[in-house]
């Protein structure tokens, strides 16, 4: 039995921003991309209030809002970051013991989703965007 068009879809379009991440960091496998994307996407999701949490992934596809929302609870204490090299050491963090993600990481997810959701979709994601991020919202 098939996948339901759906999943196909949602898959096909994950590894394509994954690929478009590939050229964008120059990092080589679909395997580096995917555990930085989601990284960066939990550690947005750790830094933000819930109603933030629940408007940035209303904004995202079906595969990444999963990603975003997996095993998330409404009820913490949202820890925004400082800075952006603070969000970057803790994304780092997350992936260090298999990965070493290039300090343009969190700019380069963002410029993905600028790139690649329609503009209000986007719009969403960045209001939402704690303020030590802003910086790393690409202008286009």
């Amino acid at each position: 039995m098939g996948h339901p068009y759906d999943v196909e879809h949602a898959t096909r379009l994950h590894v394509e921003w994954c690929r478009d991440l590939i050229d964008r960091t120059g990092l080589t496998t679909t395997n580096q991309t995917e555990p930085l994307m989601r990284a960066v996407m939990l550690e947005l999701r750790r830094s933000i209030a819930p109603s933030a949490v629940i408007e940035i992934a209303n904004a995202l596809p079906a595969l990444e809002r999963g990603i975003l929302l997996a095993d998330w609870a409404l009820e913490y204490e949202p820890d925004p970051p400082s800075s952006a090299e603070v969000f970057h050491r803790r994304v780092y963090e997350r992936v260090k013991a298999h990965h070493s993600p290039p300090e343009s990481l969190t700019a380069d997810v963002f410029w993905l989703w600028v790139q690649k959701l329609p503009a209000k979709n986007a719009e969403a994601i960045r209001k939402n965007l704690p303020t030590a991020l802003l910086g790393l919202w690409p202008d286009l």
